[in-house]
């Protein structure tokens, strides 16, 4: 910095020379320019000439393209499932995913978002929409009453895995007093998990074993808005989901 000052310093004392002296009165506003341009250049750190320019180029910052579904291995980890319960009443079991990807999965019939969850659970009578598969019904729930007497067990799922259970969960579109809850949330659990649940009827029986085998009594889902709630109609290849009505969501769990 000091250098280029000196440097700006002299060309001036050599414009005002020249300006100054006679002899060079016929000094051409041309080479005034030309030294005009050189205090230019040495102000901004480029050359001229012609159209060209040197000095710094600025680069637009580039951010790396987030991952596919397809760009993980079969074997890489890719979301958390959780049995869960809550006893009050006759109880409910549910599952519950979360996923630690880096793009969309899909669960179910569902879409589910990085750094999202999604719970699954079957009802019959306690809800509006009839009996059968719903997504985020309990999570909406949980969020907005909160839970009692809960419990859940977690395991990581790879993408193989995944798979494997969101096939199964399309099939589940039915509730009955022994094909209840209770069994559906084993069922899929046992899909990947290697401490299994034995689906006896009633959701206590779950809490015990869940509990038996290291499970947790803090059952935290995180909050969904009411348009992120979907029964499932159909099974298999025809299951598809829809926006569940007003009345699915205006009461607890029991």
């Amino acid at each position: 910095m000091k250098k280029q000052l000196i440097q700006v310093i002299s060309v001036i004392l050599v414009i005002l020379t020249v300006l100054s002296v006679p002899t060079f009165a016929g000094f051409s506003d041309s080479g005034i320019n030309g030294v005009i341009t050189e205090i230019t250049e040495l102000l901004t750190g480029t050359t001229t000439g012609g159209d060209e320019t040197t000095g710094e180029t600025l680069t637009e910052p580039t951010t790396e393209p987030s991952k596919t579904f397809d760009d993980y291995n079969d074997s890489d980890k890719i979301a958390v499932m959780y049995i869960c319960t809550q006893q009050v009443g006759l109880g409910h079991a549910w599952i519950y995913i979360e996923n630690t990807a880096e793009c969309d999965l899909k669960v179910g019939c569902y879409d589910l978002k990085p750094d999202c969850g999604v719970s699954m659970g079957t009802f019959l009578l306690s809800r509006s929409d009839g009996g059968g598969l719903y997504y985020n019904v309990e999570a909406y729930c949980a969020n907005k009453w909160g839970l009692k007497n809960k419990s859940w067990l977690k395991t990581d799922l790879t993408k193989k895995q995944l798979i494997k259970v969101s096939d199964r969960i399309k099939q589940w579109n039915y509730w009955d007093f022994y094909f209840n809850c209770t069994f559906f949330a084993a069922e899929i659990w046992n899909c990947a998990s290697k401490k299994k649940i034995i689906p006896l009827m009633f959701p206590f029986f779950i809490k015990w074993q869940i509990l038996a085998k290291g499970g947790n009594k803090d059952v935290e889902m995180k909050p969904v808005e009411k348009t992120d709630c979907f029964k499932q109609r159909g099974s298999g290849k025809n299951a598809h989901i829809v926006q569940v009505k007003e009345g699915t969501l205006d009461s607890k769990l029991f």
